[in-house]
């Protein structure tokens, strides 16, 4: 036994002796420090500290589910390592260990469970309303499927959001609010919903800049810088014979006449004015601003006396100024105001348009009046935003069209997809009977629509004219 002692003492000299180390042994392989493990729902990354090179050659990092296995073997110079294609949902084993040529380290084992996969998440966003300036803070509503919704708006500067959840109006033209939802720990994130309104402001405080009028305070026949006279029965024009309506009147200048600081139009047979005839039993008027004022945008208001009569057909309307290029009713038309004898308390208003298919379509309201419309003057307006049209009596609002409302993504009196600006022109008439006017009183041969002024105005700077 002493000989045996002294062998081995004898040949642990010698390996100092020559410089010769011993063989390494497990307890001499560090065993892996500050072990981590992150999943996501098809992954998980495993991360350690770095070893001392000199006792590490390399790393084998283990993921294990049930029959599951994924190994990998690392170099001694890596700290972590992603494992991919992972079942979601399940719990894994991460285990990982130090290696030094054939010797190994102890494990280090770390159950983590992969994430469940997130549900759909969704926003229902109710669509604001249109809002004036000064109207109370408007409630955003929004339902998501899970987590929490957030609301910003893309308009800064015509709204904001206040309280996280209401919507504050700044300033006239379209509002932008986008509805998000990062999601929670069940839901994903929800794709962002955007809603758009119109803000404008009340009509008697709308900040006005006038840049067009006629007071109709000369004598004669309009103005032929502003106006031109349509004549005939609409035989040979694209409207065609009774101008698409069924009209009974003829249009000749002679009807038309400035007097007392108004425009009246006069619709007449020969009896009820022998010296202004036409083709026509009836003789009427009709002047436009077509090829001469062109108006996008902006308010537009005049003061106006209904005729008296059963049959009558005044109207304060605009077409668009592209009618030659582009057939009604593509080129869109917009009744400020219509006024039927036979109802003569009311008066409509009216949006014409094509719809998605190409076909027409229209949105329109009525105003009833206490007394009837042709005892006295009413200022008749509106105002026309690239996305709204609002329709005014004596500053009041009685109809409000947005694009919305007309199903269409792009109407004809807002920007087209070149982002070009709509042009209209501006239209006054006396018809008699018709589709609206009805029939004509039988007792009746004179009726007068009187025009004291019309007035056009931009709108915050919204609004130009064209020549």
């Amino acid at each position: 036994m002493q000989k045996n002692k002294f062998a081995i003492a004898l040949t642990i000299a010698s390996f100092i002796t020559f410089g010769i180390a011993p063989l390494a042994s497990a307890s001499t392989v560090p065993t892996p420090t500050a072990v981590k493990v992150t999943t996501d729902f098809h992954t998980a990354t495993v991360t350690w500290a770095k070893v001392n090179k000199t006792k590490v050659t390399g790393i084998t990092v283990t993921a294990t589910a049930g029959s599951e296995k994924h190994t990998k073997t690392l170099a001694n110079t890596a700290n972590s390592y992603k494992f991919t294609n992972l079942m979601a949902n399940t719990s894994y084993t991460f285990k990982i260990v130090n290696l030094n040529k054939k010797l190994s380290s102890s494990a280090v084992s770390i159950r983590v469970k992969t994430k469940k996969p997130l549900e759909y998440n969704s926003i229902f966003f109710g669509t604001p309303t249109d809002m004036l300036i000064g109207d109370p803070d408007q409630d955003l509503m929004a339902i998501p499927n899970g987590g929490v919704v957030t609301f910003t708006t893309t308009t800064p500067t015509t709204c904001e959001i206040v309280n996280d959840s209401a919507l504050h109006a700044k300033a006239i033209g379209d509002c932008t609010v986008v509805a998000s939802d990062a999601g929670d720990s069940t839901y994903s994130a929800a794709p962002a919903e955007t809603r758009t309104l119109t803000i404008s402001a009340p009509i008697s405080s709308l900040n006005k800049t006038m840049l067009w009028s006629d007071e109709f305070n000369g004598s004669g026949a309009p103005d032929s810088t502003n106006w031109g006279i349509t004549t005939g029965d609409g035989c040979g024009t694209s409207a065609g014979c009774g101008w698409g309506n069924g009209e009974a009147e003829s249009y000749a200048a002679c009807a038309l006449n400035q007097t007392s600081g108004s425009m009246v139009i006069t619709a007449s047979t020969p009896t009820g004015d022998s010296s202004c005839n036409s083709n026509k039993t009836w003789t009427s008027g009709k002047f436009t601003t077509y090829g001469k004022v062109n108006f996008t945008y902006g308010y537009f208001e005049a003061r106006l006396k209904m005729p008296e009569g059963g049959g009558t057909w005044p109207a304060f309307w605009t077409l668009g100024s592209n009618i030659s290029t582009v057939s009604w009713p593509l080129c869109g038309e917009i009744d400020i105001m219509e006024y039927s004898g036979n109802n003569p308390n009311r008066s409509t208003s009216a949006l014409h348009y094509a719809n998605s298919d190409g076909n027409h379509d229209y949105k329109s309201g009525g105003y009833q009046n206490s007394d009837p419309l042709a005892n006295d003057y009413h200022i008749y307006g509106m105002l026309w935003l690239p996305n709204q049209i609002k329709y005014t009596i004596d500053n009041h609002v009685v109809l409000t069209v947005t694009r919305s409302d007309t199903g269409l993504t792009r109407w004809p009196f807002g920007p087209n997809a070149k982002n070009v600006d709509p042009q209209m022109y501006l239209i006054f008439n006396l018809a008699m009977g018709g589709g609206y006017g009805g029939s004509i009183d039988a007792g009746l041969n004179k009726a007068q629509f009187s025009i004291d002024y019309v007035r056009y105005y931009s709108v915050d700077g919204i609004g130009k004219i064209t020549n």
